[in-house]
């Protein structure tokens, strides 16, 4: 995927919000169906066992043990049991903010995918079957990480099949050149007007549409990706602090307070953190007395 336009699809994860309405597993018998369902949710549907069929929008699916299904609100579904065996499959109703209706619907997903692990969906639709009885006071925050779990597992299943389509309105309005030239000039000073004539836009006009795009300002994108930078380059050279802060577009002193805010540790600790081992070693952390000059070194 260009990376530009994965920065967009980031974001726009990012921003998704789903409701969990009812979840559970269901079993039918030989010749139950169900027709024209026009649901105002989205569904989920997990086959654990028997056959059926599925037709959406008019196109018809033969529905197998071990297929994770994506059913759109608002689309025309009919659905019954397929063979003398008895069907079985877990299910999920949710619904999402239009916004995000949108996308989703923009992105052209597969109505199903073929689930690689069997047990881990099993064991996210268990979790959100359990939560619906719980009285914790979590109950719906852990029900919608399951669900955004779920989702996760679809979206990357459905971009490990196809190359990501990119939609015509990021061509239109050349989100990806200015996304692009962002990452060119990340080492200067960055005007809004610069942007805005990239994206052939008013500035007044390309700040609320880059914000519509991608849920942050121009500024916050901007700085968000400067410190990807900074980290990248801690992690992948030995170069001093300044050097690397000098790169990334910003004053050393910057760089220094930009890491405390974000990760609450110093440049030079994340550099130390991040070489050992991917994260996943302990780290020794040397104390010293002149502990700040040693954050700008």
């Amino acid at each position: 995927m260009n990376p530009t336009i994965e920065s967009i699809m980031q974001n726009q994860l990012n921003r998704i919000h789903a409701d969990v309405i009812m979840t559970a597993y269901s079993q039918s018998s030989a010749g139950w169906c169900e027709n024209n369902a026009e649901p105002d949710f989205y569904r989920f549907c997990y086959v654990d066992k028997g056959e059926g069929w599925l037709e959406m929008d008019h196109i018809s699916y033969s529905v197998k043990r071990g297929q994770l299904f994506l059913m759109p609100a608002g689309k025309l579904q009919s659905y019954g049991t397929k063979g003398d065996e008895t069907f079985g499959r877990y299910w999920c109703h949710y619904r999402l903010d239009p916004a995000d209706m949108q996308f989703v619907e923009s992105q052209q997903m597969p109505a199903y995918i073929e689930v690689k692990d069997d047990r881990e969906v099993k064991q996210l639709f268990t979790k959100l079957i359990q939560l619906q009885t719980s009285q914790e006071l979590t109950r719906e925050l852990r029900m919608k990480a399951a669900l955004l779990e779920l989702f996760a597992l679809y979206f990357d299943a459905s971009y490990s099949r196809k190359e990501q389509q990119v939609d015509a309105s990021f061509d239109d309005t050349k989100w990806n050149e200015v996304l692009a030239y962002i990452e060119q000039q990340l080492h200067r000073n960055i005007q809004i007007e610069e942007l805005a004539k990239v994206a052939f836009l008013h500035p007044n006009y390309f700040i609320t549409s880059f914000k519509n795009m991608m849920g942050c300002s121009p500024i916050q994108y901007v700085t968000n990706r400067r410190l990807a930078l900074a980290k990248r380059l801690l992690v992948e050279t030995a170069e001093p602090i300044a050097e690397v802060a000098r790169r990334a577009g910003m004053q050393n002193h910057y760089l220094s307070r930009l890491f405390k805010r974000h990760t609450g540790i110093s440049p030079n600790q994340y550099r130390r953190i991040a070489r050992s081992s991917a994260f996943c070693q302990p780290v020794t952390e040397r104390t010293s007395v002149h502990h700040n000059e040693e954050d700008y070194s």
